[in-house]
């Protein structure tokens, strides 16, 4: 099984005399296989849409997941995307125009903002790849935990000001740290998961001042600009209208990215 995406028919802009990479998938090993090996691979698990993978060096396990380059001629609709390169900066945030639903809802909400874009890359709620069947509910997933979160620290903030207990203040002030860290640290490694998934199947390096740690970096330090790249890079926004609160943030009509 693969799971696939966009192919680009631009050159790259910032050295365009050279040819821009595939678009690399991941596909998942049917059994023990040894390098070199081909075979062919479903898309998305579309019995009719196939192509031929070769087995990278060292060979697989049954299960074992890698990413391959999907061939050009491969048809089918699907969402255009650059490859070797971001589609545009990571502070272009309002490139699409001040009142952009992408936009916006990566700033009041980040996290539903992330969730359309994990949806669209069948990632799931850690922001790591997985068969279509267990990447179908990430939206509703984030969605639920991002809820709990909310409701967590309201109770915590009305039971501290209607009750007097000795030891609440102290307790409360502890179970709001707690519910804080478990929150911020399972978005920070969603996103970065997230983040390097996509340059990974986009053929995305990092910046060479910040090899190794790039993803990391801008989870922690630029988490709106972060997610809205990702949204723009894999929203053809151009083509299809952005929406706030669907699973893909695109109309129904959109195809997937990947």
């Amino acid at each position: 099984m693969a799971t696939a995406g966009d192919t680009s028919e631009k050159a790259n802009p910032l050295y365009p005399d050279v040819s821009t990479p595939s678009l690399m998938i991941h596909v998942v090993a049917p059994a023990a296989l040894p390098a070199g090996y081909t075979f062919d691979a479903e898309i998305n698990e579309d019995p009719d849409r196939t192509f031929t993978v070769e087995v990278p060096e060292g060979g697989v396990n049954e299960g074992d997941t890698f990413l391959a380059p999907l061939p050009e001629n491969v048809d089918g609709a699907r969402l255009r995307a650059p490859t070797g390169y971001w589609k545009d900066g990571m502070f272009d945030c309002f490139s699409l125009g001040i009142i952009h639903p992408s936009a916006w809802c990566g700033l009041c909400c980040p996290q539903i903002l992330m969730a359309q874009v994990m949806t669209r890359m069948h990632l799931n709620w850690l922001g790591e790849h997985g068969p279509v069947i267990a990447t179908i509910n990430t939206f509703k997933v984030v969605v639920a935990l991002t809820v709990l979160y909310v409701v967590y620290s309201s109770a915590l903030n009305v039971a501290a000001n209607q009750y007097d207990y000795e030891n609440l203040p102290l307790i409360n002030t502890i179970l709001c740290i707690l519910g804080s860290i478990i929150f911020t640290a399972w978005a920070l490694y969603a996103l970065c998961k997230t983040r390097r998934n996509l340059r990974e199947r986009y053929s995305i390096e990092e910046d060479e001042r910040f090899k190794g740690f790039e993803d990391i970096c801008c989870s922690l330090w630029c988490t709106w600009c972060t997610i809205s790249q990702m949204a723009r890079h894999t929203g053809e926004y151009e083509t299809y209208q952005g929406l706030c609160f669907t699973e893909t943030g695109l109309p129904d009509s959109a195809p997937f990215t990947v």
